[in-house]
């Protein structure tokens, strides 16, 4: 892999990495917990939708996102280093930061912190067990001469990226096995690394095709899909969980659509599977019904207007009796609601973080970046269990590792 990655996926890890690192206590990784949690106040702030926040509401959001406020000020003070926001006596105004923007900036305030290579090389490492689960056999040569780092150094990072959860293991020694669980199974990661290294080159061929095409609509009917791939291919790839299927029902019998795993949960913990599993389902029946529905019914004629109103006003309606048939699914998980008015129906948003998702994978082929915003403002935290609560309350206790031990020593005995 390069050593340079997009701004975007950069700071999309190091929103995943400060959530993972939230949960424990451990020395070192400053530049990410400080990257990270900045971003997560500037998205905070970023979502409200005046002008001007007042300071005890930048607070009090900060407060219900685990942010102290001593966290709150040191990014603040950051946030307006960067020309970000405008801090007054009264409040905060954010200066043309939008949430796409949120995540290019994060990687610049984690530049502005000069990360050592370990933290530079705990994303890398993040991004590679995100393509397939490899052994660390398979890269730690790599990442050794891509960061400058030592032998020593390089097992500590397998063993804190372990700890911290920067990436999922399975195996022991030498064989065991780094990938990203939101993408691969726990119980099917050796399976996979097994089928995706034995493919062959027509079958890596007909792969890359049917991920350019869900790399421009990120849901795509499966008897589209299945005809690049081919019967066996498909269910090679279907049975490591390399794709996603969710299903449309109405009068018309059962629709099903493939959408990839990463294109949603890339960046986001298993524990909000919820919220992806309702974006899917939202999609889907959006894509029905750009791509199957019948003109007469109600075809949509123009996706990106559709779905900007559907998630900015927060409803829809018409006389289509689409509105009333195509969206079972999404209305059974609390997704929208249908309803009959004067001008026939009216598809209303419950969730409008679920809307932003779905439109993002309609339209843009990649809704993981719009997910991972969702966790760094907090809007996700309807969707996590009661149990996620329990854990952050008993934080374990990652050591520190001998690089920060001797970094430690040699400032304080040269002070």
């Amino acid at each position: 892999m390069s050593k340079s990655l997009p701004p975007s996926v950069t700071g999309a890890w190091l929103v995943h990495h400060e959530q993972k690192l939230s949960a424990v206590k451990v020395a070192g990784f400053d530049a990410t917990i400080s990257a990270g949690r900045t971003t997560r106040v500037l998205s905070l702030i970023t979502r409200e939708e005046g002008w001007e926040i007042p300071l005890k509401r930048v607070d009090a959001l900060a407060k219900a996102n685990q942010i102290n406020r001593l966290e709150v000020k040191a990014a603040l003070r950051t946030l307006g280093d960067q020309g970000l926001i405008d801090v007054t006596e009264s409040g905060v105004a954010v200066l043309g930061v939008t949430q796409s923007s949120l995540l290019t900036h994060a990687a610049t305030m984690f530049e502005g912190e000069k990360p050592d290579n370990i933290e530079r090389a705990s994303i890398a490492l993040a991004e590679m067990a995100s393509d397939a689960p490899l052994k660390k056999s398979e890269c730690a040569e790599e990442i050794a001469d891509l960061y400058k780092l030592g032998s020593k150094d390089v097992g500590e990072l397998f063993e804190q990226a372990e700890q911290i959860g920067f990436v999922d293991y399975e195996g022991a020694g030498t064989d065991k096995l780094y990938f990203n669980g939101s993408l691969f199974r726990r119980d099917m990661a050796n399976k996979a690394a097994t089928i995706l290294k034995s493919l062959k080159s027509d079958e890596q061929e007909r792969l890359a095709a049917a991920e350019a095409l869900l790399s421009k609509s990120g849901c795509v009917l499966k008897a589209i899909l299945v005809g690049i791939l081919g019967e066996p291919l498909w269910g090679k790839m279907h049975q490591i969980g390399f794709y996603d299927v969710s299903t449309v029902s109405n009068n018309a019998g059962d629709t099903e659509f493939v959408s990839l795993p990463g294109a949603l949960s890339k960046y986001v913990p298993d524990s909000l599977a919820d919220m992806l599993d309702d974006a899917k389902a939202l999609a889907s029946s959006l894509t029905y019904g750009i791509a199957i529905s019948d003109p007469a019914r109600g075809r949509i004629q123009m996706p990106s207007v559709l779905l900007s109103t559907l998630v900015s006003r927060g409803y829809v309606e018409g006389r289509a009796s689409a509105i009333a048939a195509d969206y079972h699914v999404p209305e059974q998980r609390g997704v929208v609601r249908v309803t009959s008015t004067d001008k026939g129906y009216r598809l209303t948003l419950l969730k409008k973080e679920v809307g932003e998702m779905a439109r993002a994978l309609i339209l843009e082929g990649d809704a993981s970046k719009v997910a991972v915003g969702l966790v760094a403002s907090g809007t996700a935290n309807a969707y996590r269990g009661p149990e996620l609560s329990r854990v952050a309350a008993r934080k374990s206790f990652v050591g520190s590792s001998n690089r920060t031990v001797r970094s430690t020593l040699d400032i304080l005995r040269k002070s």
